[in-house]
């Protein structure tokens, strides 16, 4: 008898190696899935740069040139005693109100899914009166006769249809761009306005199409945005949480409402910075369309578990080796190791055309029956090959509940291991080791 048959811990030491081995085929698969999931990226920013990106809209907003003069360092000669400078002064709306209606579709990209949207909206509210006091105390000259009203868009492919926009209940055209060396794309509109108390109304309609987001930044120091939507699996992001919403079979409703306390920019704004304009794109909030089944994400985190598995299904065997009185060759172990990191590439490839849940039933009822299947040959009883079988059901099961339980799949995989390992250290608490393998003597 060969010293492989003999040697507990050769056989120990044997098996671990192979284990170790088996991480190489796990990394691989594991940058399979960054791969494929890359490729998905790729295909949604290819139909996107067609259709339109993620969209943030900004505004509407009073852009407002003005002078102001500056004391000029190293100057002894009163007239020469300052430098005049032109700035721009922003305005946002006393009141903002945006109403939004979204229709979606799917686009495919070869095997990819990209969910699109085309969204009518209708933006209305006030400025307040704008008054010489408003600009800093060293402003020498106001240009109101170079007022313009501005609106960015993140993406201006998306615009789309009829831009209508009214001002003191008048119509008024857009032109293209938004003359801001900070807001670079985007829309604007000529404003004449007087130094007179007045209010400044406001309504704009505009066609917008985009995928997979839509964000709008509050711009006002009261601001509402409600949006409607056929889409089914919406994911609310951004600063902050809708007020109300209703998500049901023919698609959301959403309402968000929120005050210029809750962020931190003021509502004049004399000189722009890219620390404020940060401040203000981080202020929005919108929706994600998110397509209902993440399947990469799902095997990125089933791949996280390959190691552990193919542990257990080790131990498995061994312990059928202990009790059962058969010797397994390491070629055996690595075959049914093959078969188990099979399974993420066959749930991989299923799962691009099926869907997850379906892929992941089909894949692990394959590998189920393929190792019960060699089981029952190679330990040389039936019964011992269906508990096998039985065993990876159940720790595929198991590894489904983990990955649809996403907050408590610490916990439960703990316990799960927990369970393992002491069901182990239950059945062989009674085997001398150092007599396994050994032939007894008749």
């Amino acid at each position: 008898m060969s010293k492989l048959q003999t040697s507990v811990n050769l056989r120990l030491a044997i098996l671990g190696g192979m284990v170790l081995l088996f991480i190489i085929p796990l990394v691989m698969i594991g940058s399979l899935i960054d791969e494929r999931s890359a490729a998905r990226s790729q295909a949604v920013t290819e139909v996107g740069e067609k259709w339109g990106t993620n969209q943030t809209i900004v505004g509407p907003i009073l852009m407002i040139p003005y002078n102001v003069r500056t004391p000029k360092s190293g100057s002894t000669k009163e007239k020469d005693k300052w430098d005049y400078v032109t700035d721009y002064a922003y305005f946002l709306p006393e009141e903002l109100d945006s109403v939004v209606e979204m229709k979606t579709e799917l686009r495919k990209r070869s095997i990819y899914e990209i969910p699109l949207y085309t969204s009518k909206m209708k933006i209305t509210g006030k400025f307040s009166s704008i008054l010489s006091s408003d600009f800093p105390i060293d402003t020498t000259y106001i240009y109101w006769d170079d007022v313009r009203l501005i609106v960015s868009v993140s993406d201006l492919k998306g615009l789309g249809g009829e831009m209508k926009l009214s001002l003191f209940g008048k119509d008024k055209k857009f032109l293209p761009g938004t003359r801001s060396s900070f807001f670079h794309s985007g829309l604007n509109a000529p404003v004449v306005i007087t130094e007179t108390g007045n209010s400044i109304p406001f309504e704009i309609q505009m066609e917008i199409k985009g995928s997979e987001s839509l964000s709008v930044i509050p711009v006002g120091k009261k601001s509402k945005l409600v949006m409607n939507s056929d889409w089914k699996d919406p994911s609310f992001n951004g600063n902050l949480l809708p007020k109300d919403r209703s998500i049901h079979d023919n698609g959301f409703s959403a309402v968000w409402e929120s005050s210029y306390f809750a962020r931190s920019y003021p509502q004049v704004i004399h000189s722009m910075d890219t620390l404020i304009l940060d401040t203000i794109l981080n202020s929005g909030y919108g929706v994600s369309l998110v397509i209902p089944v993440d399947h990469y994400l799902k095997m990125e985190r089933s791949v996280k578990y390959g190691l552990l598995f193919i542990v257990t299904s080790f131990a498995l065997f061994f312990l059928m080796e202990v009790f059962g009185g058969v010797l397994l060759h390491p070629i055996q172990y690595i075959l049914i190791g093959s078969a188990m990191v099979l399974f993420y590439v066959l749930n991989l490839s299923f799962s691009e055309h099926l869907g997850f849940l379906p892929a992941y039933i089909l894949s692990s009822l394959a590998v189920t029956g393929l190792i019960g299947y060699y089981a029952i040959s190679v330990l040389k009883n039936k019964r011992k090959g269906l508990v096998t079988a039985s065993y990876y059901l159940v720790l595929y099961s198991f590894l489904y509940v983990i990955l649809a339980s996403e907050e408590q799949a610490l916990l439960l995989g703990s316990m799960a291991l927990f369970m393992v390992l002491a069901t182990v250290m239950h059945f062989t608490r009674k085997v001398d080791w150092y007599q396994f393998g050994l032939k007894k003597e008749g």
